[in-house]
């Protein structure tokens, strides 16, 4: 978790990028210009629905406020600096194509999927949305009990709370796609 002063300066420099007043943000908040100050000098901490509020009347995701890292609302990723990791029972490889941005709100992959083998073992949930265009191969999708054969070229998209698992139809060939997904979290 953020420290007090990390998180009101942080509040503070969004509020002055916007040239926003502590009365601008009192009337939007219906928080006391006071109490919104003192939080910006870390003199104390919002609770959650007061941070919700401020970060609503910037204009923010509150997300943006308690991250870590001070993270850029705008993701650049190079050919030379994705990260390649390796999917858990020598399935295949992610290749990230996004970088960190506030709240974890779009993740964006290649996914290479070895023949025969699934991205998961079984069916799991997640809050956000997914889409996936096949780059190559065959991909099996199973999405609330049903099955979708998705071939090269063609796309899927559904709601992550859906119980859902993907694996590369195919037992010779490897199957690539790239993945799109909107603000995770295990459900």
């Amino acid at each position: 978790m953020i420290d007090k002063p990390r998180l009101g300066k942080r509040i503070k420099q969004v509020r002055e990028s916007k040239h926003l007043t502590l009365k601008n943000i009192e009337a939007a908040a219906r928080i006391s210009a006071t109490h919104i100050s003192e939080i910006e000098r870390g003199k104390t901490s919002p609770t959650l629905g007061a941070l919700i509020r401020i970060a609503r009347a910037l204009g923010k995701d509150p997300a943006y406020f308690i991250e870590e890292e001070d993270l850029s609302e705008t993701s650049i990723v190079t050919v030379e600096n994705r990260i390649q990791e390796s999917i858990a029972n020598a399935a295949g490889t992610i290749e990230r194509l996004t970088s960190s941005i506030p709240g974890g709100r779009l993740q964006g992959c290649i996914v290479r999927l070895n023949a025969g083998r699934a991205y998961h073992d079984e069916a799991h949930s997640h809050h956000g949305d997914e889409a996936i265009i096949v780059l190559s191969g065959q991909v099996l999708f199973e999405i609330a009990g049903e099955e979708h054969l998705i071939e090269t070229g063609d796309s899927i998209s559904y709601g992550g709370r859906q119980p859902h698992s993907f694996a590369n139809a195919s037992a010779h060939e490897p199957a690539e796609l790239m993945w799109v997904c909107t603000e995770r979290g295990v459900s």
